[in-house]
């Protein structure tokens, strides 16, 4: 994300520690695609329990290290207010310290949140995503948000994500291929 990001985390979990309050930050969006080589982020968005004391805190860390931003925090919870905050359990660890957990949510369940909100740089980071994990069937990442509780996807959302990832030739050929079954959910879903 940046270049100060562990010092950031590490001078977060220090205040915490001087106020005796532990804190757990499972991140999301750009920063979890950064992490995986795909795309630069300038703030990373988080699902974490938010008070004043801890909205100080990281102010306090941003403007030390010089990494807020006019419009944002360098970390933020504004991801809570357009989703449900995901179970720990599917997260990998980025950071374990003394009064800080980092956790970094999996592609595929990005993949999600990204298909639900289907705003256009969601759309291209969908594409991004399924060319990093080598998804080329539709299905298969249905049944893979699926189990994370994404049910309610536009699949022409879906099929443009995988016709920017894979090229219009690969659509076509998908298209054709599928064609009954597709018009068929069309059909189920008016």
């Amino acid at each position: 994300m940046f270049k100060k990001e562990k010092e950031a985390f590490e001078e977060l979990n220090r205040r915490l520690a001087q106020e005796d309050m532990k804190l757990t930050v499972i991140c999301a969006g750009g920063y979890v695609l950064n992490r995986h080589g795909m795309r630069t982020t300038q703030d990373i968005d988080g699902f974490f329990q938010s008070n004043a004391v801890i909205d100080q805190m990281i102010r306090e860390v941003g403007e030390k290290f010089g990494i807020n931003t006019p419009e944002e925090l360098w970390l933020n919870n504004s991801v809570q207010n357009m989703n449900e905050k995901p179970p720990e359990n599917i997260c990998e660890p980025v950071y374990d310290l003394s009064n800080l957990r980092v956790l970094s949510l999996p592609l595929d369940y990005i993949a999600g949140m990204k298909l639900s909100s289907a705003r256009e740089q969601d759309i291209q980071d969908t594409a991004a995503i399924l060319r990093k994990m080598n998804i080329q069937d539709p299905d298969d990442l249905m049944n893979r948000i699926h189990q994370y509780g994404f049910y309610h996807i536009d699949e022409s959302v879906l099929l443009e994500s995988f016709g920017i990832a894979y090229g219009m030739e690969w659509l076509e050929k998908y298209y054709l291929e599928h064609e009954e079954e597709i018009n068929k959910r069309l059909r189920e879903s008016w």
